[in-house]
């Protein structure tokens, strides 16, 4: 098997911190320095599993609360809920995740192959609570963790329907530009337009054996992508040729505040 190969492997297939399917608690110093811009009171997103290449980059958290009580659901939708309620979250997320005990898988639940895992982040009083779940959703029935870590679960889930539903477009001129360099050897399946890569949208950069990038735009590049690629599609990728005659399949997710 080349590096290629391997590569490709490794984008398809995320690795998870979780050891033999268990999930990890963490607490840590409340780490506010990335910081000068807002940070995140809770986060829930999902990583790994089997993925296209490039996928785990263009995949934005599920739900995220910021301390003014803005949520933002998928980086698309923007909804801003009382401090009641967002007291209410926090507390929730704190009691759950400060404990090991929700976070361990229950011995013997059966082990679910490529599905991605769970991570949930919440920050309190000065520390920063971690748990990462292999297969939460798709363990349910199986009871595979404690009930306590599906409650939040549900919570967060009601909180990000809400915000999709009822919430308004998230829009800033900030952008996660995800590039994957076509294999020049590999025709293509089916007849594919091939445009000239953006005006004002940086080149990718690729290092050896590298073959996707990704950078964050903000502001004039962020506003020439949007132009270029206005209604990303997950499912399919524009392709764009560089002008050193390299081909990238292009997509890209709008920047979080703390992103």
């Amino acid at each position: 098997m080349n590096r290629r190969s391997l590569l490709l492997g490794a984008g398809a297939v995320g690795i998870t911190a979780a050891v033999g399917g268990a999930a990890i608690a963490v607490a840590a110093p409340d780490d506010t320095e990335a910081g000068r811009r807002p940070q995140p009171l809770l986060t829930w997103e999902l990583t790994g599993g089997f993925v296209p290449a490039g996928w785990n980059a263009l995949r934005a958290p599920r739900l995220a609360a910021y301390d003014d009580g803005t949520l933002i659901a998928d980086a698309t939708h923007r909804l801003k809920i009382g401090q009641g309620t967002l007291r209410s979250l926090r507390s929730h997320a704190t009691a759950v995740l400060r404990d090991p005990a929700n976070a361990r898988r229950r011995a013997g639940a059966p082990m679910i192959a490529d599905v991605p895992s769970t991570v949930f982040i919440v920050r309190a009083n000065g520390r920063r609570f971690r748990a990462q779940y292999e297969g939460l959703e798709e363990t349910r029935s199986d009871k595979a963790y404690p009930q306590a870590s599906y409650s939040l679960l549900d919570h967060l889930a009601q909180l990000r329907d809400r915000t999709l539903e009822h919430g308004s477009s998230f829009h800033p001129d900030a952008v996660r530009l995800i590039a994957v360099k076509l294999d020049p050897s590999q025709a293509p399946s089916r007849p594919t337009v091939v445009q000239p890569w953006p005006a004002e949208v940086p080149l990718p950069r690729l290092g050896r054996d590298e073959f996707v990038a990704q950078l964050d735009l903000r502001g004039r590049q962020a506003r020439a992508l949007l132009r270029a690629v206005p209604r990303p599609d997950p499912a399919r990728w524009p392709v764009f040729a560089t002008p050193d005659g390299n081909r990238f399949q292009v997509n890209h997710r709008f920047l979080l505040p703390h992103e």
